[in-house]
């Protein structure tokens, strides 16, 4: 609920400074610095992502998306009321949460909205299993959205970056625990201990090679 948390709040304090009618000059300045700084790395994960890659962390991209949402919507309570470029660009992420609620009201929408609403609010849930200095195994998973979690490989890259293999594993089941051994240098052998729809305990063990 981090995502959330940090969006209500930077929607909060817009609609103070809407309100009181704020004009703070240097602020404002400061913030487009730092919402364009955001924009930058938000632009720079949604490339690497693309290409496979991503910044070291769990949840580093999501938090340079957050943070880049969330100061755009306080320039907006901070901005003059003037009809501008920058006024309507603002306005689009000022305006989301009433787009969002208009939409669940519309039954033709409404499922959109949901599904849209989840997608961007939702916090996933990773872990992360050490394999060496290199090499660890991340699981993915949403709750509200995904039955079973999803496993990607995650490689040491360039300092600052880290290579990502999704859906290595698909097992399909719910994982209760995980237990690796290293098997020479280029695999591991992962023994999952997964629970089925019928509460019925199980074990899957595969060979997962670590260069691809």
């Amino acid at each position: 609920m981090l995502t959330l948390t940090v969006l209500a709040i930077c929607f909060l304090a817009a609609v103070s400074c809407k309100i009181k009618k704020v004009k703070a000059p240097v602020i404002t300045q400061l913030m487009w610095y730092f919402h364009l700084t955001m924009l930058f790395f938000s632009v720079l994960c949604v490339i690497l992502l693309i290409s496979g890659y991503g910044f070291k962390g769990t949840y580093t991209e999501k938090i340079f998306f957050t943070l880049y949402a969330g100061s755009a919507i306080i320039l907006y309570g901070l901005t003059q009321p003037e009809v501008s470029g920058k006024r309507v660009y603002l306005a689009a992420f000022y305006g989301f949460p009433f787009v969002l609620a208009a939409g669940l009201l519309l039954p033709p929408l409404r499922t959109l909205a949901v599904i849209m609403g989840l997608g961007l609010l939702s916090d996933a849930k990773l872990e992360r299993y050490r394999i060496d200095d290199d090499f660890a195994l991340q699981t993915k998973s949403i709750d509200i959205i995904d039955r079973h979690p999803s496993f990607s490989l995650v490689q040491d890259k360039y300092y600052l970056f880290e290579k990502i293999t999704s859906d290595v594993i698909t097992p399909e089941r719910n994982i209760q625990g995980l237990k690796m051994e290293k098997r020479g240098r280029d695999s591991v052998w992962l023994h999952l201990y997964t629970v089925e729809e019928t509460g019925k305990g199980g074990k899957l063990d595969t060979t997962l090679s670590l260069y691809r």
